[in-house]
């Protein structure tokens, strides 16, 4: 009786951790503890004195290949096992609706897995000992969306937290919260690049109104400082901590994603130009192209150097990721050429608006320069060209 009463206490204290998301104790590690007076094979069942019974594969008495598990309390697993320890591809179904999808080790969720929650939440991500650890999506069922890193079942690292309402914030998070370095933009297109202490904004950051000009703020616990003396020692304090990028040659230029207000910092060695003479016109095209990042330029009546303005389908560009972006029809670039002479095309330029097909997202490419050659450059050595040419910094500020 001592031990059936033993075996349930320890059995409650599973389930309670179960009921919040999480398995941080293997559920059979209690109930295999019991000796088997019988040599178990094939696919036979078995039902332990606390009730729990297990279908399958045996290897020395113990749950070993793939069963399914039935607990007393109505969980149910159905998946892969080695020495009587959950382990493997599994699915498990808790009595209170949740349901894990997924890869285990020694009994708990370990690796890559799916929990879809009885409340509507839905987790894809990495777990470890049976948390949330690594990097991992949570959809909530109200429609707001972390994307991002956890640790230990906390949201933890760099992330991206999407709420309903339009808000979004994308930075460091601790315990949950945003905490350190990050971007908070609100609904109507205003936010706020700085640092933040327990989910409040907290030191000095910039401050921008959608389409307005941005200016240095100043926080405390979520308290915004307007005293002039401390607002230009602040001033001094972000300019004298501002990231700065050497330009040296090749194309350079800020990517801004609008949607998080994340700035990108890209530079390249590998562009080049080329020039079509037709009859009437000449076409000039300025290309830039790595693995996994592409930008074209194209002036179809170039007639030296000069101020040009670019329309949709005269820029070919993509995101950080590769994915295509393009000038949307009412949006017009600029760009200059500032010499052109011996074989090399010197120039600046700007784009305000580059759209991704079938998404909101948005971006801009600004602080653009380039000094391009009149054939693209030649690689020793492969996968030389994403690794000598390509950098990218995130601004952190």
């Amino acid at each position: 009786m001592f031990i059936r009463n033993l075996l349930t206490g320890l059995l409650l204290a599973v389930s309670i951790a179960v009921a919040q998301g999480a398995i941080t104790e293997p559920v059979t590690d209690i109930a295999l503890q019991e000796t088997i007076p019988e040599l178990m094979l094939g696919e036979e069942s078995w039902e332990y004195a606390n009730g729990d019974t297990y279908t399958g594969r045996w290897l020395n008495n113990k749950p070993h290949g793939e069963g399914v598990y039935q607990r007393l309390n109505g969980d149910l697993y159905r998946g892969g096992f080695r020495n009587g320890y959950m382990h493997g591809a599994g699915v498990y179904e808790f009595s209170n609706g949740d349901v894990y999808r997924g890869q285990w080790e020694q009994g708990l969720p370990n690796g890559e897995g799916v929990m879809l929650y009885q409340n509507g939440n839905r987790y894809q991500g990495h777990w470890q000992n049976g948390l949330r650890h690594g990097k991992g999506k949570l959809v909530y069922r109200s429609g707001s969306i972390y994307d991002g890193y956890w640790s230990r079942g906390d949201k933890s690292g760099k992330g991206l937290l999407t709420y309903r309402n339009g808000q979004r914030y994308l930075g460091d998070f601790k315990f949950n919260q945003p905490h350190g370095h990050g971007i908070k933009t609100e609904a109507d297109g205003s936010s706020y690049r700085g640092t933040f202490s327990k989910g409040l904004r907290h030191g000095v950051g910039e401050c921008s109104q959608e389409g307005g000009v941005i200016h240095i703020c100043l926080f405390d616990k979520g308290r915004e400082i307007r005293d002039p003396q401390k607002l230009e020692l602040a001033k001094a304090y972000y300019e004298k901590h501002r990231p700065t990028y050497e330009y040296e040659g090749g194309m350079a230029y800020h990517l801004q994603d609008e949607f998080t207000k994340a700035r990108y910092y890209v530079t390249t060695e590998n562009v080049w130009w080329e020039k079509n003479v037709a009859l009437l016109e000449t076409q000039l095209r300025i290309r830039s192209r790595s693995d996994d990042q592409f930008l074209q330029l194209i002036v179809n009546r170039y007639t030296g150097p000069g101020i040009y303005h670019l329309r949709r389908g005269e820029i070919m560009a993509s995101d950080l990721q590769g994915k295509a972006i393009a000038l949307p029809e009412d949006t017009v670039a600029r760009l200059e050429i500032k010499m052109d002479a011996r074989g090399e095309i010197h120039g600046e330029f700007s784009i305000p608006r580059l759209s991704a097909e079938n998404s909101r997202r948005q971006f801009k490419i600004y602080d653009g320069r380039f000094e391009a050659r009149s054939a693209p450059p030649q690689t020793s050595e492969p996968g030389a060209e994403s690794r000598d040419w390509l950098v990218k910094n995130r601004d952190n500020s």
